[in-house]
Order: structure tokens, then sequence, then C-alpha cells
């Protein structure tokens, strides 16, 4: 597995693939600081579908909290990302010719799955970082008080935030990769996909607020986030892990027993 996992490496951290990720991490890190701080208030509640409070954001670890409520709304681009790695493997080829060096699927399949997720780990981390800065400069013309962002507590709730951002990404890329491994088509998958994650989702929740506790997207969303008013961080993570399991065993099985056709 580590070979596959080395080649994965060798495949995305080209040139173009790095400076693409690093332009994305820092428009990240400039629309979710400036629209975080902006919108930062007492009376603001601390929703799927809101911003965060002032109380928040100057309190220990504010300075990662544009972070995590940003990266809260881009779940959906890291499940899309997934689902065109690894349906263009499976449909174009590149699976197969693997399974030529390595006949395991399994072990082809998750040590592709362990490389992107590498990549994406260095992407959160990139991001976490430019966010705070940017974060740091916004703050003053916000009127936001910086002083608790330095304390040991602060250094805490980053590594919070980063673990709970990347599981949140781990948890899109397992959802990813199961529906390619279903459908084994870019655009199939990617249909069903937005079909699902977006639209109906987003929609449904605005008038039944349990979807925020049953939708996977929305569970993943509040994880992220490290808990919501409508998902807390303990229940959130567990419903992502089982939601997780059921989709990573099904992705597995099917790997394990249909042809390799393509």
């Amino acid at each position: 597995m580590t070979r596959i996992i080395h080649a994965e490496l060798i495949r995305l951290l080209r040139r173009r693939t790095v400076v693409a990720a690093a332009i994305g991490a820092l428009l990240f890190s400039v629309v979710s600081s400036l629209t975080v701080l902006s919108s930062a208030a007492d009376n603001v509640v601390a929703s799927r579908q809101g911003g965060t409070t002032l109380a928040a954001v100057e309190g220990v670890g504010g300075g990662t909290e544009a972070f995590a409520v940003g990266a809260s709304f881009v779940g959906f681009l890291v499940f899309v990302v997934f689902i065109a790695l690894i349906a263009g493997d499976l449909s174009g080829g590149t699976f197969r010719a693997t399974l030529l060096r390595e006949p395991h699927r399994l072990r082809v399949i998750v040590g592709k799955l362990a490389g992107i997720l590498l990549v994406a780990a260095g992407v959160v981390a990139l991001a976490e970082v430019a966010t705070f800065a940017l974060s740091l400069l916004v703050a003053p013309g916000q009127d936001i008080s910086t002083s608790q962002w330095f304390t040991l507590g602060s250094v805490g709730d980053a590594v919070t935030d980063f673990a709970t951002v990347f599981a949140g990404v781990a948890g899109w890329a397992v959802f990813g990769t199961t529906l390619a491994v279903i459908f084994r088509s870019v655009p199939v998958a990617l249909g069903v996909g937005f079909a699902w994650a977006g639209p109906f989702e987003n929609i449904v929740v605005d008038s039944w607020k349990t979807g925020y506790e049953v939708f996977p997207g929305q569970v993943l969303g509040s994880m992220i986030r490290g808990g919501t008013v409508e998902l807390g961080l303990g229940r959130a993570l567990l419903t992502a892990a089982i939601y997780s399991a059921v989709a990573a065993g099904t992705a597995l099985v099917l790997l394990a027993r249909r042809d390799v056709t393509a």
C-alpha cells in the first residue's frame, strides 16, 4: 500500500496541482476571514446557516473561528473533487492499469484515498494558517480584539479546528469515493452527488429541521464547525462515523465483487 500512496502523491504533487491548491487555500482564507469577521455580532446564533458570535471571535480560539466556519460551507467542493478523481480513475482505465501491478483491489482504493487525503491535509493546514494571518489583518478594522488569540488555549483550539475540519474532509472523501465506485462514471456520480448534497438537503432542512441531524452533508458541516445549535459536536462525530463506516463498507464490497471493465 505504501507504493500506491507514493504513486498517488507523485501524481498529485505536480507543480500545477500544488499551485492551484495553494491559490484555492489563499482564496478561501480571504473570503472566510472577510465574511465571518465582518458578520460577527452579539445576537448571531451559531447555526449551520448562520455566522458566528462576536464573543467567539474575540475569545480563546477566535483566530481560527473564521477557518472553522468557512470550512463548514465548502465540504461540498471536497465531495466533488473526490468524485472526479476516483470516478475518473475507474472509468478512464487508470484503476485497471494499477491492478496489473497490484492485484489487491481494496489495497489499491484505500491507498489512493490515503494519498489524496495526505495532500488534502496539507491544503487544510495551509488554509488554516492563511486564514489566521488574514484574520489578524482584518480584525482591527472590525474593532475585534485579538488579545486572546495567542494564548495556550487558542493553540489547542487551533489543533481541534484542524482535526474537525480534516475529519469532515475525510467524511466527504469517503462519500465521494462511494458514489464513484457505485456509478463508475464522473458525470453520473457528480449528478447524483450534486442533486443530493446540494439542492435537496438545503431545501428540505428549511422546512424539516430534523434534517440537520440526519442528512450526511449537514452532519459533516456541523462536525467541521465544532458543533452547532442544531447538532452538537459529540453527536455529529458519532453520526458521521456511522455514515462513513456504512459508505466505506458499501464501496469496498462493491469493488471486491464487481468486475473492473474500464
